[in-house]
């Protein structure tokens, strides 16, 4: 039996309705979603509609995931032959900037309302993007009309968090910069780079989300040139070993629900048998990296304050693959120190 050998690194660093059981790609599922939608727009005799970016659990509509789902789904209303017209989204947003709206406001009756009188809309696209763990990612969808912000139709989708879903979300965190209330760096270049054997950990930024959370974006890589698997480690993939305490001593703990781009593995411990094991593993290719973020939140309801803090994080690496699991456990640590902006 081939053995695992597993790396646990601890990363300190003074810094901050519908489901499916196998979830489809991205596209296929927005399609899908499209088609649910279709129905109450055309039963409820609308005849104009606008996608408005999907927002995330904070409320942000800044993501690049949210928009791209807005997109494809005006794409896929235009392709298939409807009843109802769709309003470009490069016009949407020149007269959202022309009366000084936001995509985000238009949850507002009052300016829905507007966008309905300036562009001829009597219905808008609203959604909410739910991660759903490490693996799939939830879409709530529904129709309000601009006159009376009546709900009129909803609908859900569910799709397998893919590589291209995980670089949309990396660019949805690394990228927003400030228009829902999270802090922005003028820099995600590396600000700390550490190697733990063969794997390299790149924290490119801590910033601050809506005043209560620590957001980290960091890049995992593999700086060898045999394939390793990597994860968090967690206990049975609940509570994320790590923490962020900020200069006031104030703890932050890491969210199962926001990790993106990584796996959670846990350790699983035999008694009478070696090496220990961890499953869950995102595979890294010879000289390939995989960009990560996650949140961190006060159990106590603190929030979160610019300065240094000291992170800590538990990598689990892995450079053998055997019926999903690895072993042989090792525990390096790492210190180093980034500002929580």
């Amino acid at each position: 039996m081939n053995i695992l050998r597993i790396i646990t690194a601890t990363v300190c660093v003074g810094l901050c309705t519908q489901a499916f059981a196998d979830p489809q790609d991205i596209d296929k599922e927005i399609a899908a979603l499209a088609e649910r939608l279709a129905g109450p727009i055309k039963e409820h005799s609308k005849t104009k509609v606008a996608v408005v970016d999907f927002e995330d659990l904070e409320g942000s509509t800044e993501g690049e995931l949210g928009k791209y789902i807005a997109e494809q789904l005006t794409v896929d209303f235009v392709m298939t032959k409807r009843d109802f017209a769709v309003l470009d989204r490069a016009n949407l947003k020149k007269i959202l900037a022309e009366h000084k709206l936001t995509a985000k406001g238009l949850v507002d009756p009052d300016n829905a309302k507007k966008l309905g009188q300036f562009a001829g809309v009597d219905a808008l696209i609203l959604g909410t993007i739910i991660p759903k763990g490490t693996t799939s990612v939830g879409l709530n969808a529904k129709i309000i009309t601009t006159d009376t912000a009546e709900i009129i139709g909803a609908a859900r989708a569910e799709f397998a968090a893919d590589t291209t879903v995980h670089d949309l979300i990396s660019k949805q965190v690394a990228g927003n910069g400030g228009a829902d209330g999270t802090s922005s760096s003028t820099d995600d270049k590396a600000q700390v780079v550490k190697s733990l054997g063969d794997m390299r950990v790149e924290l490119q930024s801590l910033k601050i989300v809506n005043g209560r959370q620590y957001s980290l974006t960091m890049t995992v890589a593999n700086q060898s040139r045999r394939t390793v698997w990597v994860a968090l480690n967690s206990d049975s993939g609940l509570y994320i070993h790590g923490r962020v305490t900020d200069a006031q001593e104030s703890e932050f703990e890491p969210n199962p629900g926001s990790v993106s781009g990584i796996s959670i593995g846990t350790r699983l411990v035999y008694m009478y048998q070696a090496p220990t094991r961890f499953t869950n593993a995102t595979e890294l290719a010879p000289n390939s990296s995989t960009t990560a973020t996650l949140k961190f939140s006060s159990p106590d309801g603190k929030s979160a304050s610019s300065g240094t803090c000291r992170l800590q994080l538990e990598f689990l690496v892995g450079h053998e693959q055997s019926n999903g699991s690895v072993g042989d456990v090792a525990t390096p640590n790492l210190v180093c120190s980034l500002e929580a902006n």
